[in-house]
């Protein structure tokens, strides 16, 4: 018996499934990475937070240059922090991208799956017809064969 349609768009399916996981897993990886970006970042605040904090604790007694210093150093956390939260936000927007072209990818695989589906249906109604075709070619055949009481 010849291949069903249902059976032919299988690969298709395979294919699409394939492309479906590499999105999922780059995704994933990416998402990892934000995570560790969004991480950093909290880390570089704690800490210009834990060093203002302890550097307030300590004014009695500074230098002009140890304030210089202080002021130059609390300046360059602030622009890292600023600096990160750009990365992240960059980062976000491709991690968006990425989640679209996993939904594209997942939806597509739905759309094959549900077409085998409707191919297995179609296929299952035409051999019901075919079967009852050839159920009434038989009786039909076997009727015709008996004689009539009238004979």
């Amino acid at each position: 018996m010849a291949e069903s349609r249902a059976q032919r768009i299988r690969v298709v399916l395979t294919l699409a499934q394939r492309q479906e996981d590499t999105a999922a897993e780059r995704l994933g990886q990416y998402r990892d990475q934000v995570r560790g970006e969004e991480e950093q970042l909290a880390q570089l605040r704690d800490y210009a937070a834990q060093y203002t904090q302890d550097y307030a604790s300590q004014r009695q007694g500074i230098y002009a240059h140890q304030l210089m210093n202080y002021s130059g150093f609390v300046a360059r956390l602030g622009e890292l922090c600023r600096e990160q939260e750009a990365k992240l936000k960059r980062m976000q927007l491709t991690l968006n991208k990425m989640q679209e072209q996993w939904r594209q990818c997942h939806q597509k695989r739905k759309s094959i799956e549900d077409l085998i589906e409707r191919f297995k249906r179609e296929d299952a109604v035409l051999l019901d017809k075919r079967l009852q075709k050839e159920l009434d070619e038989l009786t039909t055949q076997k009727f015709s064969r008996i004689p009539s009481r009238d004979e």
